[in-house]
């Protein structure tokens, strides 16, 4: 079983607009990555492309390195050594996290496909069948982000995340707008996306201590552990860490530092789903539980994203799929359901989706 041929194909969905400390956006653009075996068989995966501001990779750079580099190295590979097909792209690229995360999870639906299991079941099973489910809700004024919260609450999604911005005091405004809105029952969650300071955080968070919030999530940037532990010991909720998260050796800084309750792992930061594992296991190892985080993911990182999820042995709250609040278009023919504040993991060969090519090539991205 030999790897034949490697495809990267740009595409963009619509979503609702939505911004963070970074920049606003109007579509979800990703790198349908498609890898063939000798037999036929095709793994699908994607690579995130939509936020350059912060990962430093575009449609462009994502497409022709998985083209130009990454195919040459991996064709005649047997893609059921996912591991050490990782290892040789490491060993000749450096960083390029989405590049990577395409690859690996094309991979895995391959090798799914090839075994004919679930890829939880190649992440070493199935702790849930189904994953209880949060989604953000992008910056704007308290009124409008108010109203947001509570469309969020008719799809279906108990939890919600409250984007940060840079001033602070209109934070606190809107967060308790939001409150406001949705009441007391709600688990609210907040993410300044790294745009505070430590001093701020502190000042902030007695400011709405009446808000109840489950969790905040890095307020300040990802290099100031020092800073985080400063405020995890100033602050009476969950810290959980994000932008401070790429590798397994973060995770033990984080755990030096104490500057974590909780770690959210993006499958872009961790290059997919082997990496991913890994980061969870250190994770585990030093009493630090895990999520899985939110790239707004457009199609096929969706379904990789809910077998990361069903594999994790402590998930102990929602995991984040706010693309499902805010996508116009599904280009699968599955449809993700949020019921009762959960989504069901799909549980068919590799990722158990389908591409829906009609809904597909109205997207693709022509250069």
């Amino acid at each position: 079983m030999k790897i034949r041929k490697v495809e990267a194909i740009p595409f963009g969905v619509p979503i609702r607009n939505f911004a963070d400390a970074y920049a606003d956006f109007t579509k979800s653009n990703a790198v349908l990555v498609k890898i063939y075996a000798g037999d036929g068989t095709i793994g699908f995966g994607e690579a995130c492309a939509w936020e350059p501001e912060f990962y430093g990779e575009t449609l462009e750079s994502v497409s022709s390195t998985i083209e130009k580099y990454v195919a040459p190295l991996i064709i005649g590979q047997d893609p059921r050594n996912i591991n050490r097909i990782m290892s040789i792209i490491d060993a000749n690229l450096a960083k390029m996290t989405c590049v990577k995360e395409g690859v690996d999870l094309a991979l895995h639906d391959l090798v799914g496909k090839i075994l004919n299991v679930p890829v939880y079941t190649l992440l070493g099973g199935c702790f849930r069948d189904e994953i209880p489910v949060a989604s953000e809700i992008g910056i704007d004024t308290p009124e409008v982000m108010a109203q947001n919260a509570l469309d969020v609450l008719k799809i279906g999604f108990g939890v919600i995340k409250i984007k940060g911005s840079d001033d602070m005091a209109l934070d606190i405004r809107r967060i308790k707008a939001v409150r406001e809105a949705v009441g007391d029952k709600v688990s609210l969650r907040l993410d300044p996306n790294a745009a505070w300071t430590t001093i701020g955080t502190i000042k902030v968070m007695k400011e709405v201590e009446d808000c109840n919030l489950q969790l905040l999530e890095q307020p300040v940037p990802s290099w100031d552990l020092k800073g985080m532990a400063h405020i995890r010991n100033s602050i009476g909720i969950p810290l959980m860490a994000d932008e401070s998260i790429w590798t397994p050796q973060d995770v033990i800084k984080i755990a030096e530092y104490g500057a974590a309750d909780i770690l959210n792992i993006k499958m872009a930061k961790s290059c997919g789903l082997a990496l991913g594992k890994k980061i969870e296991a250190v994770a585990e190892s030093v009493g630090l539980p895990c999520i899985a985080g939110t790239e707004v993911e457009p199609g096929f990182s969706i379904a990789a994203k809910l077998h990361f999820a069903a594999s994790m042995k402590i998930h102990p709250l929602a995991s984040e799929f706010t693309e499902l609040s805010l996508l116009k278009e599904n280009v699968l023919k599955h449809k993700f359901e949020v019921k009762d504040g959960c989504v069901k993991v799909p549980d068919g060969p590799g990722f158990g989706v389908e591409l829906d090519e009609d809904v597909f090539e109205k997207l693709v991205i022509k250069s």
